[in-house]
């Protein structure tokens, strides 16, 4: 780790104008480019650190994303890198005060990567000397965050794919029928879709360079010109002029959508839109189970379901999670700090601060104790990075094999599976018994075999490619070039059926109540979060299936779809 003193090397890259602005403010108080970009990025986040949030400043070319990535690693990078040597803690406040459009990331896909460093550097140079070149010219330079995040906003329901469209169309007809705004009267599902509606706008975004070319087509409107500095009012202040011309672009004639989406490519976005969706959708349910976990009523029930994706979670009785106030310092108050280092309790974020699970209630000061002998059971979790917590401790409570009573079944069921191989290993299973699933995978696999070879019979195949196709039987690998080789679409139907084992109880946590060993439990709790992972993301690529499924474009016409919904 660097010392206190010493500077880390990094850089950003920024538009050859902004490198000029650079330049100049270097004339006229001398020193190094390297001196003269620190301290005017010291000085910037000094003034930012002390600004409410929403009104910190960003630079347009952020909420734009330009320079633009190239599209394609063949192709060149865009603008003009420039190195910057910092304090250590320097940069880290930095991004801290930069902005983070809904969805952005530090380390994620190219289209959904914050650009947290460049917009503080951009941001702290066009305070000292204003630049502008072909793409910016014109645009008004520096925007408060509520008001870049508003822009943003239009720009997403202007670019709106159907799934978003039926979500945010149905969270406005409830808006207007509500009395004086108040969620007071509200039914369950009805919260739940204003909160779905505010994790979409807020936390989940999906993006794409359409979707910035959108935001600058917006931006050359309304932040260009005369009223550009009373635009940006508008977008900061939200109020009925801001509400009025939301509205209106989601609801735009295709005539005003094809203007505002000049210059993006005709391509359906209905997978991201439909995933992005589905993440709002998960990301209320991983709330709705927190409030569940800490229970602070004491009237939530055992059992919950999560959807998505879907399945049952049962709580063991008397077990809670607690969410103590911080001390005054922000910090958790003991003893639970200890139990936390002794690993008898697992903490995650929760409504501005620290949750401790599983904990009982006792009538003694402070009011909880841990689980006699959870140790066992937390004890895969100790090396999870903290935003992986709160997946573990649902992956415990996972009720394996319940059947969901609802009228439409869940995509995946709540099975955990391994492989008969490993089961054996750790003893689950008799060797006979592994010799029996690994007879019937192997009956199913070359049964996929016949199956290829009766339908290429049934198609007219020639006679030789089928004697080369029934002497492959039996080796795979053989048998799938060959049938790739007659028609190669039959690859991806293809498939080595794998000899598994269903675990035939319920959850972990229950295992562990249940007085099993400890390595079973911990081998059960791993199993779990690694099952659990699988399914979410199963769950996620099933909701970009699903999404083109029921609202992809069939119509390529101009106006059949309108470039993002119909």
């Amino acid at each position: 780790m660097p010392g206190d003193g010493e500077l880390v090397e990094t850089n950003v890259r920024v538009p050859p104008c902004a490198l000029q602005a650079l330049t100049a403010v270097m004339g006229r108080n001398g020193g190094s480019r390297d001196a003269t970009a620190r301290r005017l990025l010291a000085e910037h986040v000094q003034r930012q650190e002390i600004e409410h949030p929403e009104d910190r400043l960003t630079h347009i070319s952020t909420v734009l994303r330009y320079p633009r990535q190239p599209r394609g690693r063949k192709q060149p990078r865009t603008g003009t890198p420039l190195r910057l040597r910092l304090p250590a803690d320097l940069a880290d406040r930095a991004r801290a005060v930069s902005l983070h459009l809904p969805g952005q990331y530090p380390r994620a896909h190219r289209d959904y990567q914050s650009r947290a460093l460049t917009d503080a550097v951009m941001t702290a140079i066009a305070c000292a000397e204003p630049f502008t070149d072909y793409f910016l010219d014109g645009l008004f330079s520096l925007l408060r965050h509520r008001a870049a995040h508003n822009l943003w906003r239009l720009a997403s329901v202007a670019l709106c794919t159907r799934p978003e469209f039926h979500l945010l169309h149905a969270a406005e007809k409830l808006r207007d029928g509500m009395e004086g705004g108040s969620v007071q009267g509200l039914d369950l599902e009805q919260q739940r879709l204003l909160d779905t509606v505010a994790a979409l706008e807020e936390d989940v975004a999906w993006h794409s360079p359409a979707r910035f070319i959108t935001a600058a087509n917006i931006a050359r409107e309304r932040l260009t010109g005369p009223r550009a500095e009373e635009n940006e009012r508008m977008l900061y202040e939200e109020g009925e002029d801001f509400d009025a011309l939301y509205r209106d672009t989601l609801h735009a004639r295709e005539e005003t959508r094809q203007k505002l989406l000049q210059g993006t490519a005709g391509y359906d976005w209905s997978g991201r839109g439909g995933t992005a969706v589905w993440r709002a959708e998960r990301q209320v349910t991983l709330q709705n189970f927190e409030d569940w976990l800490v229970d602070r009523t004491g009237t939530e029930p055992a059992q919950m379901l999560a959807a998505p994706p879907g399945w049952v979670l049962l709580r063991p009785d008397a077990w809670t999670a607690a969410a103590p106030a911080l001390t005054r310092d922000g910090q958790i108050p003991q003893p639970f700090p200890q139990w936390q280092r002794e690993g008898r309790v697992l903490t995650f974020p929760y409504r501005n601060r620290q949750a401790l699970w599983p904990v009982q209630r006792i009538q003694r000061a402070p009011g909880w104790e841990p689980v006699p002998g959870v140790e066992a059971l937390l004890a895969p979790a100790r090396f999870l990075p903290a935003e992986k917590v709160l997946g573990y401790i649902e992956a415990l409570l996972i009720e394996w094999n319940h059947h969901v009573d609802t009228e439409e079944e869940p995509a995946f069921p709540s099975v955990l599976e391994i492989s008969a191989g490993r089961a054996y290993d750790i003893g689950l299973i008799t060797a006979e018994e592994r010799r029996a699933a690994m007879a019937e995978a192997r009956e199913m696999t070359l049964r996929g075999m016949d199956e290829v070879i009766a339908r290429f019979e049934s198609d007219g195949v020639d006679t030789e490619s089928l004697q080369h196709l029934r002497a492959a039987r039996g080796r795979f690998s053989e048998f799938k070039c060959e049938a790739k080789g007659i028609d190669a679409g039959v690859k991806s139907r293809l498939r080595v059926t794998r000899a598994l084992w269903r675990w035939p109880g319920g959850s972990a946590a229950a295992e562990f109540r249940a007085g099993s060993s400890t390595d079973l439990v911990q081998w059960l709790a791993t199993a779990a979060h690694q099952e659990s992972a699988l399914i979410l993301e199963l769950a996620m690529h099933k909701a970009w299936q699903d999404a083109f499924d029921r609202y992809g474009r069939r119509d390529r016409a101009t106006g059949a779809w309108g470039r993002g919904r119909v």
